[in-house]
């Protein structure tokens, strides 16, 4: 799930002696989160022209008015580029006047590599990987940056920090230029002789092509830059003689071809809608009841199989229901996921491998650790768990696809099936989670203890009008909430604000705004800390929650089962059946899930009291 957070990133490093050439921030793993090249590519002018510190901001800082002090300004940096060979962001350190002192201990630093820049930045993630690059702050100089960086000479900088091929995602390989032969052992060499394998081994070629290749890089005729183009060029003058020789029954040679089965349920998946390359085979279809016709023979519409009629050697009685059930599943399952469900920010969702009853257990007693003395025995540390449950819950109903309508081609009445089936699953599943915030007048479901989810017993329920103090007070309620068996606060605060329609514009002014609503330029501190979600089923125009991040603490909880979203199955029978009785093949709907609380220190709501 995506969030968005403030990092302080150390990785870059300053180059010794004017002009400062600094490395800022290099793609990979820092700081527990991993920062792919095509971000930091993609962020070249928010590091433009940003300040530069001495330090990192403390405390007082925050306190400040005005941010960081101008005493502590050192410069600024310039000239951003992203080398794609080290995989990093570089540019120039500019210093101001008056800082001779930093000028002598960078110099001075280069030697022992005890100095570095760190960047003091506003991020998106999703999970550990940065997604995005919001605003830098600040890029300072500090004492040993977490992430390794240190001064090198220009003439040492890509000898000694030079990221190779295999540190690299696909996306971000190069093929990196240099001198075809060496004397001596040559680390660069190596590397794009491995990249050169590596390439080849991917390609399929047969070997023969392969030593080709090689033969031709050795002797120079083919430049390494080159090689891509080459390998390409081979690939594709191989795929057309295997092509050829399939033809000619001589052998596939590893070519894929389509079967008569495969490219009619090509055809109707195009026909529903969905995305389906031109060519390979694939037929157009007229309608419904050509592939009606095709996959049944049952040209009269009586609706049985003729299998004396079909061409197709493989198509038996239940062919015409497997087809449709498949194609319709991929377009229900494309409809529900075109947009993300208001739930995901806030909620845990899990898979599970039976509907037995779900629970949701929370531990309890892991405070602090005991001090050991040199020699003494560790004691065995006390704990305990809490659970919730929740049952399972089966939902789905079906839908008559009549001969009627495979006459008359009804194919928007088709394609509108799964869609409308879609939109149901999504709602019934939306009105299950919102109800946790909203059953019992308010309050929530009865949980274990006895106790509403919402209640003064568990110190999460309020009664004011959403606002700046209003939230205040639900982020230190949240905050100091006692772990499970515990005295010690959960020390986590509220990311999540659920509003009704009706608030959306009152959270996006406290949640979205650079200044306070009202004010004269006053600054928002309240700003990108936390996340407006509106809930579509709420129809109290007042009343707001707040909600843990669910990858800290899960508060609404989800599970599943047969998969996270709905499946659809076709019954059909020549035979028996709605298809016998009633001349319609039904199509079923079929949603499982589970929704309950995991823990409900990680929720607070508001239910606001009329004045």
């Amino acid at each position: 799930m995506a969030v968005r957070e403030r990092v302080r990133l150390a990785g870059g490093r300053v180059t010794a002696g004017p002009p400062h050439a600094v490395v800022i921030i290099r793609a990979g793993e820092a700081n527990g989160l991993t920062y792919p090249a095509t971000v930091l590519a993609e962020a070249l002018d928010r590091f433009e022209g940003a300040p530069v510190f001495v330090d990192h901001a403390t405390p007082l800082d925050a306190e400040r008015p005005g941010g960081r002090s101008v005493r502590d300004l050192a410069g600024c940096v310039r000239t951003i580029r992203w080398d794609s060979v080290a995989g990093d962001v570089r540019g120039t350190l500019e210093l101001y006047p008056g800082h001779d002192w930093l000028e002598a201990l960078i110099a001075g630093g280069g030697e022992r590599r005890f100095l570095g820049l760190s960047a003091d930045m506003w991020i998106r993630r999703d999970g550990r990987t940065v997604t995005g690059i919001e605003e830098v702050n600040s890029v300072d100089v500090v004492v040993r940056p977490a992430a390794g960086g240190r001064f090198l000479g220009d003439d040492r900088e890509h000898e000694e920090e030079a990221v190779m091929p295999w540190e690299m995602d696909d996306a971000e390989r190069v093929w990196m230029a240099g001198p075809e032969s060496q004397e001596e052992e040559d680390p660069v060499e190596d590397a794009r002789q491995e990249l050169l394998e590596i390439k080849l081994e991917r390609s399929g070629l047969p070997d023969a092509l392969q030593d080709a290749v090689r033969a031709q890089v050795a002797t120079g005729a083919l430049p390494t830059r080159a090689v891509d183009a080459a390998i390409a060029r081979h690939v594709e003058a191989w795929g057309e003689a295997v092509a050829q020789a399939s033809i000619r029954h001589l052998g596939a040679g590893g070519l894929r071809v389509r079967e008569p089965l495969e490219r009619i349920t090509l055809a109707f998946e195009r026909l529903m809608g969905l995305d389906v390359p031109d060519g390979a085979g694939i037929p157009r279809l007229t309608g419904l009841r050509e592939l009606y016709d095709t996959l049944t023979g049952d040209w009269e519409r009586h609706g049985v199989f003729r299998g004396e009629r079909v061409t197709l050697a493989n198509a038996t009685t239940t062919t015409m229901a497997e087809v449709t059930a498949n194609v319709l599943n991929k377009v229900l399952l494309a409809a529900y996921e075109a947009r993300e469900p208001w739930w995901r920010p806030v909620a845990h969702e899990e898979d599970f491998a039976s509907m037995q009853d779900v629970r949701w257990i929370t531990l309890g007693g892991l405070s602090d650790l005991d001090a050991v003395s040199e020699g003494d025995a560790y004691t065995e540390l006390t704990w305990d768990d809490h659970a919730e449950t929740s049952s399972f819950q089966k939902r789905g109903n079906y839908i008559g696809l009549t001969l009627e309508m495979i006459d008359r081609d009804d194919v928007g009445a088709v394609r509108a099936i799964p869609r409308r089936l879609a939109q149901a699953a999504r709602r019934t599943l939306s009105t299950a989670v919102s109800g946790l915030f909203t059953s019992n007048g308010g309050v929530g479901p009865t949980l274990s203890d006895g106790d509403a989810l919402f209640d003064g017993a568990h110190s999460n329920l309020g009664t004011d009008a959403l606002d700046a103090d209003a939230w205040w007070d639900a982020v230190e309620a949240v905050f100091t909430q006692a772990e499970l068996h515990s005295a010690k606060a959960i020390g986590l605060r509220p990311r999540i604000c659920l509003v009704p329609v009706q608030l959306e514009r009152t959270a996006l002014e406290l949640f979205a705004s650079a200044y306070v609503a009202g004010g004269a330029f006053e600054p928002n501190v309240l700003q990108s800390s936390a996340r407006v979600v509106v809930v579509p089923d709420w129809t109290d125009a007042t009343d707001w929650a707040a909600a843990v991040d669910p990858d800290e603490l899960p508060g609404v909880c989800i599970g599943y089962r047969f998969g996270r979203a709905p499946e659809i199955y076709v019954a059909d029978s020549e035979t028996s059946g709605a298809m016998f009785t009633h001349d319609e093949m039904r199509i079923k709907a079929r949603f499982v899930y589970a929704v309950g609380i995991g823990d409900y220190r990680a929720l607070f709501k508001s239910n606001v009291v009329d004045a």
